[in-house]
């Protein structure tokens, strides 16, 4: 039709115009519908040409050519119509009195009034939605240079800088102005010790609580911005198609998401920084310093942001992808800050394989300095991630896959630097080797359970493998002490025991003379010498073991049940082959034992409680067991 011609040979005569020169907005509708119109009987005419064939003919092959020029020239034209109508818009919507921001807005105003301004400027765009389907049909390669260019609005008009830092600077921790870093290397925290009346060595690091009011007040309050700002992205330009292939979904997405991100590229800077992400020095030569601690509490919350742009309903379409917008953008700034906070435990597993303070032979090692520190961590830890939060609350780290696996990667590296400090050539391979291995692992153990049930949770492994590590070398260390001081009568028995492996109990006697086997007793094992020999036993573990450990008392335990057992068989032997009991019986070795022990237990609590364990002096069942208490 000749009117159809005429608006395809120049759009921009039908619309209407202020007496500025500039667009009327309202008064173009018609227009708008007319150019519509226009558009899609040449894409018709187009198609209907190409249908019909004939395409060698020069007649046909002319028309075609000059629809497709006219097609050309009237994207071209309608393309700029489409930029100057965004430009126009986005300018009275920034201008007007609702959407300025002061400084003296509080961050929920500032918030609103973005929202606001976001609202108006996407409405007055859906009245020329339908220039944006006429490109589409006609001329889909033109879509990227207007979308780039409505981004590029949105970034320096609507969430422009100026807006996000009046928003950020009006968090109340003012976290985006001047941030205090509250994160420590390990080094500095001071030393835990298991027993209450003991001073902790006391390092440097203060455990101050991280300001997580500013973190969880943008993603409350942004975030649906965001996913706003990616759904109308989205829709405008037609990258939610239900139709299309994944291929072609994928690329949509990825379209749509360049375009979104230089849309929020502000809030995205921002953000960052909130969350204690290091930066590069930006043009002015500000660079913001890294906070690891601040990192590892944003990805706690960040991820518990993630649950509500989830699409559970299965909506698809636009709603779809904005939502895998924010997901995406929530990942990359996790990505970001698990990243940061990743490096500095892996600075930390260096410090710790250094193996500080441990003497090279390995004797009155105590607790390295390294196990030492850790909890007083875990406790900062806990301290941030409760901050903020309702008293009941308690942070689920078993459940965060990489919270959980760098915290148990340190716990490891603790393991890791004591098997390397019990195996190394200088260390003392009689005791010392196992004296280190039971005090560390029983330390861990205890110092991590007395923490509660999460930290038990979130290093269930590790406490497994520190009671295995514990028992073991227990096992060793006590049967040493027993054999060191009882060297003569470990020798008889082994000695008895073989010989009636080969020829029976009544042979016995022959191979070692009843006389031999009396004054060998009666000389190594009368209740005189067993309460020196077990005073010997008990000064010796006093020496080897440190205080801060807190093992004594369990060790102790476990040497009594241990005597109990090794007497025992070697009373049963002393009755079988020779018919002859042991005096004292393991029942009295046993009372004896526990005497020394008892004595030293009452002269520590003269000196102060410990919190350390309980002892039970009575036998049977609740005779201690290292491996239990591990």
């Amino acid at each position: 039709p000749k009117h159809l011609e005429r608006v395809l040979s120049n759009p921009g005569s039908i619309l209407s115009y202020d007496p500025s020169g500039s667009i009327d907005v309202e008064r173009s509708e018609d227009g708008v519908e007319l150019i519509h119109e226009a558009g899609q009987a040449l894409k018709a005419a187009m198609d209907r040409v190409t249908q019909e064939g004939g395409m060698h003919l020069s007649a046909v092959s002319d028309r075609v050519k000059g629809l497709a020029t006219m097609a050309r020239m009237f994207c071209s034209a309608l393309a700029q119509i489409v930029v100057t109508v965004m430009e126009q818009l986005a300018a009275d919507v920034s201008s007007s009195e609702q959407g300025k921001v002061s400084k003296s807005d509080l961050h929920t105003v500032v918030a609103k009034k973005i929202r606001d301004t976001q609202r108006r400027y996407q409405s007055s765009l859906l009245s020329y939605i339908k220039l944006i389907e006429v490109l589409a049909l006609l001329k889909p390669s033109i879509l990227p240079a207007i979308r780039d260019a409505y981004s590029e609005l949105v970034a320096e008009v609507i969430m422009n800088k100026k807006r996000m830092k009046g928003y950020f600077s009006t968090l109340p921790g003012k976290t985006s102005k001047m941030m205090e870093s509250v994160t420590n290397d390990l080094k500095e925290y001071s030393a835990v010790t298991l027993r209450s009346d003991k001073t902790a060595e006391v390092g440097p690091a203060t455990m101050k609580p991280v300001n997580m009011q500013d973190i969880q007040s943008a993603l409350s309050e942004m975030l649906p911005v965001i996913a706003r700002e990616a759904y109308f992205t989205a829709a405008l330009f037609g990258l939610s198609s239900r139709h299309a292939d994944g291929r072609e979904k994928k690329r949509n997405f990825e379209s749509a998401k360049r375009s979104v991100d230089h849309s929020s590229q502000y809030f995205r800077y921002y953000m960052s920084r909130i969350c204690g992400i290091a930066s590069d020095a930006d043009a002015e030569g500000k660079k913001v310093s890294g906070d690891p601690m601040l990192s590892l509490v944003a990805s706690i919350h960040l991820n518990e942001a993630m649950d509500g742009y989830i699409d559970r309903q299965k909506k698809g379409g636009d709603h779809s992808l904005s939502l895998a917008y924010v997901r995406a953008t929530i990942l990359d700034l996790r990505k970001k800050v698990d990243r940061q906070w990743a490096a500095w435990v892996d600075d930390q597993i260096k410090w710790i394989k250094s193996n500080p303070g441990v003497p090279p032979n390995g004797k009155r090692a105590g607790i390295f300095t390294s196990f030492a520190r850790f909890p007083c961590y875990l406790d900062h830890v806990m301290t941030c991630c409760k901050s903020g939060r309702t008293q009941e609350y308690t942070p689920k780290l078993a459940k965060i896959k990489v919270v959980s696996y760098y915290l148990q990667k340190m716990a490891g590296a603790l393991f890791s630097s004591l098997q390397q400090c019990a195996e190394r050539e200088t260390t003392d391979k009689q005791y010392a080797a196992n004296v280190m291995r039971m005090e560390n692992s029983y330390f861990f153990t205890q110092s991590v359970k007395q923490r509660g049930p999460e930290m038990t949770t979130l290093f269930a492994k590790q406490i497994t493998a520190a009671s295995s590590i514990c028992k073991q070398s227990t096992d060793a260390y006590l049967g040493w002490m027993i054999k060191r001081e009882f060297k003569a009568l470990h020798s008889l028995f082994s000695n008895i025991s073989r010989i009636r492996r080969d020829v029976g109990d009544a042979d016995v006697p022959i191979h070692v003379p009843r006389a031999t086997f009396v004054k060998t007793l009666q000389k190594e094992s009368n209740r005189d010498v067993m309460k020196e020999k077990i005073g010997i036993i008990y000064a010796r573990m006093e020496k080897h073991l440190s205080e801060a450990g807190g093992l004594l008392p369990v060790a102790w335990k476990a040497l009594v049940k241990v005597l109990y057992e090794w007497f025992g068989r070697w009373e049963k032997l002393s009755t079988q082959c020779y018919k002859f009991g042991l005096e004292p019986s393991a029942v009295d070795v046993v009372r004896i034992a526990k005497a020394a022990g008892g004595s030293a237990t009452r002269a520590a609590r003269e000196k102060g409680p410990s919190n350390t364990v309980n002892i039970k002096n009575n036998s049977g069942r609740d005779r201690g067991r290292v491996g239990a208490e591990c």
